[in-house]
């Protein structure tokens, strides 16, 4: 199945883009978000969640991983469906579904067209379930002290391959230097960079 496609955006509507990947076009459903920033004739990468049924096969796709995850969570309520799921992540960003589930409130949940009480109640009881148990609660903008935990442990380690030792690897950059970076590859760029200016 697809994990992602990375194609040019060959058509455009507020359910649906096809994506040009290698001369071929896929149809692929998504979100009034995403089509808002999506652009015609631009190349895009979007994360697919496949929809295998008997009688259909249809892709979805996402611009963020987390989106991804949170589209799954809603289809794996009972009740909700593929365009029931899109409706409710095109009328909320994943930050006002995370608020509406922390606080409870399912009388703004069901302003989504053919969102009922029930159903509405039902999503915030198995998303409070599910987000506690995969740590998505912060899913709009992922916990950054975890982030850069893992940054230093992965940097860690990848100089201690090189031979370096942790205090050697202290000295080469603080605490405070590692919060600056992003990313594991920025981090190594930035201690490397380090290591030549001092000779």
């Amino acid at each position: 199945m697809f994990e992602y496609l990375n194609g040019k955006i060959t058509v455009k509507r507020p359910e649906y883009v096809a994506m040009d990947v290698n001369g071929v076009g896929y149809r692929v459903y998504i979100t009034l978000k995403t089509y808002d920033k999506v652009v015609l004739n631009e190349n895009k990468q979007l994360y697919i969640y496949n929809v295998i049924k008997e009688d259909a096969f249809k892709l979805v796709g996402f611009l963020e991983e987390r989106e991804r995850a949170l589209f799954e969570m809603l289809i794996g309520v009972s009740g909700i469906g593929l365009s029931l799921a899109l409706a409710i992540m095109s009328t909320f960003s994943i930050d006002n579904i995370r608020e509406i589930v922390l606080n409870e409130d399912f009388k703004t949940l069901k302003k989504v067209p053919k969102l009922g009480e029930k159903k509405s109640k039902q999503i915030i009881i198995d998303l409070n379930n599910k987000m506690k148990t995969l740590n998505l609660m912060s899913m709009e903008e992922p916990q950054e002290d975890s982030m850069n935990l893992m940054i230093e442990d992965e940097l860690y380690l990848a100089l201690e391959s090189l031979g370096y030792s942790k205090k050697e690897i202290d000295k080469l950059i603080s605490k405070n230097e590692l919060r600056e970076f992003k990313t594991l590859e920025d981090a190594i760029k930035g201690v490397l960079k380090k290591i030549q200016i001092r000779g």
